[in-house]
């Protein structure tokens, strides 16, 4: 039932801050969640966890550039923050850049993804703005929702124009993208913005106090902050990822009651083995002011 979140978009729309609000929000009932950042021309690690020196030992890049990609590496690979367990962090350390490894290929970035979907209930996939980087791509076509967000400015707009032709293959599903309006302030004509793109399904407001938490490292913090329109949006996404459980449990015991009713052979038939207590972090804690 693990599910993965995948949320792209325009430059400086306030991705990286809503996968913060987003991981908070999911785990209040104490389910787990990793948040990946594979974008290496900004290192996330030194983002999220200011006060944390993290050497290169755990940097995303020696995942994936290893050989081959299992659970257990990847959890020897992710952060915990020391007072709040249930989100585990993977990215790139301080001081790395494009040139620090070798060229990601694109099917052990896939590797990835799906080593992590394992070890815990959600993984919440932040990208670059950058196609150019595997990484990207290959979140969009892992993502059971794929969260697309822009800001509602030309800049956001022709963004988006410009990089729909790079993902009309159908394992991309984009037209099944949520769009949300990233950084929305006032001023923005957001009914024209829309109008061109087919419509927002959600506004993410510009807000001073979350923004002062992202500059005050302190991410994790910024969900207290959100105003009623943020919140909306959010339980929107929330309340979508809900749907999406709901009908896997009833599609599941609709198979099930199909297997012992002998409508499905034996063998056509496997029971999905039990993963009790999700992961298992341990290896890594880091400091939090929370």
């Amino acid at each position: 039932m693990s599910k993965t979140i995948t949320v792209w978009g325009s430059p400086g729309s306030g991705k990286s801050m809503f996968c913060c609000i987003l991981a908070k929000a999911l785990t209040r009932d104490k389910r787990k969640a990793i948040i990946i950042s594979g974008e290496p021309g900004i290192p996330m690690l030194p983002v999220w966890l200011p006060e944390q020196i993290t050497t290169t030992a755990v940097s995303i890049g020696q995942v994936l550039t290893s050989v081959e990609i299992d659970t257990s590496q990847v959890a020897s690979h992710v952060t915990v923050l020391k007072n709040y367990p249930y989100i585990g962090l993977m990215g790139y350390c301080a001081g790395e850049n494009p040139l620090s490894y070798p060229e990601t290929d694109y099917q052990m970035a896939l590797q990835l993804i799906s080593s992590a979907k394992k070890l815990v209930d959600y993984v919440i996939l932040d990208c670059g703005s950058a196609m150019t980087n595997v990484f990207t791509p290959a979140a969009i076509e892992s993502g059971d929702l794929v969260l697309r967000i822009v800001t509602p400015d030309l800049k956001g707009i022709n963004y988006l124009k410009a990089h729909q032709p790079l993902l009309v293959d159908g394992r991309f599903h984009y037209h099944e993208h949520m769009t949300l309006a990233g950084m929305a302030r006032p001023f923005h004509a957001f009914e024209e913005m829309g109008y061109i793109i087919g419509g927002f399904d959600g506004l993410l407001p510009y807000g001073k106090e979350i923004d002062r938490c992202a500059t005050e490292g302190g991410m994790f913090q910024a969900i207290k902050y959100c105003n009623s329109k943020y919140t909306a949006s959010l339980n929107k996404i929330l309340e979508a990822l809900e749907q999406m459980e709901l009908a896997e449990r009833q599609e599941e015991d609709a198979y099930e009651a199909g297997y012992e009713d002998g409508e499905y052979p034996d063998e056509e038939y496997e029971q999905a083995p039990d993963e009790e207590g999700g992961y298992e972090y341990g290896y890594r804690e880091a400091d939090s002011d929370e």
